[in-house]
């Protein structure tokens, strides 16, 4: 499916009907239609668009905008942008709460590194969070209590309690992590360190790496590519 120069971020709405990829050179964001696999729209946001995320009841796209330190959000019912969030400097990860409330969007540039919270109901910054250097990606739990942000200038990751909103623990990963997610029971998050092409694994209850996996080169690995996918038996 072509879409627009630099596809960089990706996320498919809860009822899997769209999907919203950043367009980092076009300033953009294609919409695809999963029934047909066609873009069925581009929405102009910021500059440099890294980071997306969609709420979990898929009305609106939050998108992070890396070169004017802006997050975009989109009705995704007309696909128009609604609203315009100024946060920190040097966007790259999104995320949001289970319950939709909040969005932790990651300022790469500032120094030291911080993640800025976003109330979803007013788009506005409710909350600045201290993390290490060069936060690069970002992932919630699925219980909404804690944050993993994958720091790439320190090679650690930050856990954000979020009734806090504070730090409470650091996990050393490998070189220079990016991408982060976390899987649908909680359990693990994976960490792609894009300099000695690994993947950790963290056990979150303990906060510690269990794994180290041996990759591709450089990953990255911005969105959620861990489901929950229930498959039908096939009846023969």
């Amino acid at each position: 499916m072509p879409v627009g120069n630099v596809p960089f971020g990706i996320t498919v709405t809860p009822d899997g009907k769209k999907v919203y990829v950043t367009n980092s050179d076009d300033d953009t964001v294609s919409v695809i239609n999963t029934k047909t696999n066609i873009v069925t729209t581009t929405v102009p946001v910021g500059n440099v668009p890294f980071g997306i995320t969609v709420t979990p009841d898929g009305t609106k796209v939050y998108v992070a905008n890396s070169d004017d330190d802006t997050v975009s959000v989109i009705n995704t019912k007309t696909n128009t942008v609604t609203s315009i969030v100024p946060v920190g400097d040097g966007l790259f990860g999104v995320a949001v709460t289970p319950d939709g409330t909040n969005i932790y969007v990651v300022n790469n540039y500032d120094y030291p590194g911080d993640v800025s919270v976003i109330n979803t109901t007013t788009n506005t910054i409710t909350a600045t969070v201290l993390v290490r250097t060069g936060p690069s990606g970002v992932a919630v739990t699925p219980d909404g209590t804690k944050v993993y942000v994958a720091n790439s200038d320190d090679d650690t990751v930050s856990v954000i309690n979020t009734k806090t909103n504070t730090v409470t623990s650091i996990v050393p990963v490998g070189f220079v992590p990016r991408g982060v997610t976390v899987t649908s029971d909680g359990k693990k998050v994976y960490v792609a360190n894009s300099l000695n092409n690994t993947v950790s694994v963290i056990n979150t209850a303990k906060n510690r790496v269990i794994a180290t996996v041996p990759v591709g080169i450089r990953p990255i690995a911005f969105g959620k590519f861990i489901g929950n996918i229930q498959m039908k038996p096939k009846i023969t």
